[in-house]
């Protein structure tokens, strides 16, 4: 895989984890979304521990989850660190990628 200079990549044995790009407040990060047996969907960050949420539709859930991904990135780089993990994929889940852009949100209001 080409990695332009300044991109970090975190890698599994066979899967592009995340992506952080050079600017340093773009991330593409993979989720798994799981329809409830109420109908209501699950969904959680693959490589990100404890960041999760939920929605009554498909739709929101990868909104709520686009939030606690926001909420969490701009707190760990605040910290100065991601600590991205191995991936968690359980079984029936589907895989969706969500690119998380924290440059408007940096901005001083």
């Amino acid at each position: 895989m080409n990695n332009p200079d300044g991109m970090k990549v975190g890698q599994s044995q066979q899967n592009v984890n995340w992506i952080e790009y050079p600017n340093l407040t773009c991330f593409e990060c993979r989720v798994g979304l799981l329809r409830e047996t109420d109908g209501s969907f699950s969904i959680y960050a693959i490589n990100l521990p404890g960041v999760a949420s939920q929605g009554e539709n498909e739709q929101e859930a990868i909104a709520n989850i686009t939030d606690a991904l926001i909420g969490v990135l701009m707190e760990y780089k605040t910290d100065g660190e991601i600590p991205w993990a191995d991936e968690f994929l359980e079984e029936n889940v589907v895989e969706k990628r969500i690119l998380i852009d924290l440059s408007a949100m940096l901005v001083a209001v």
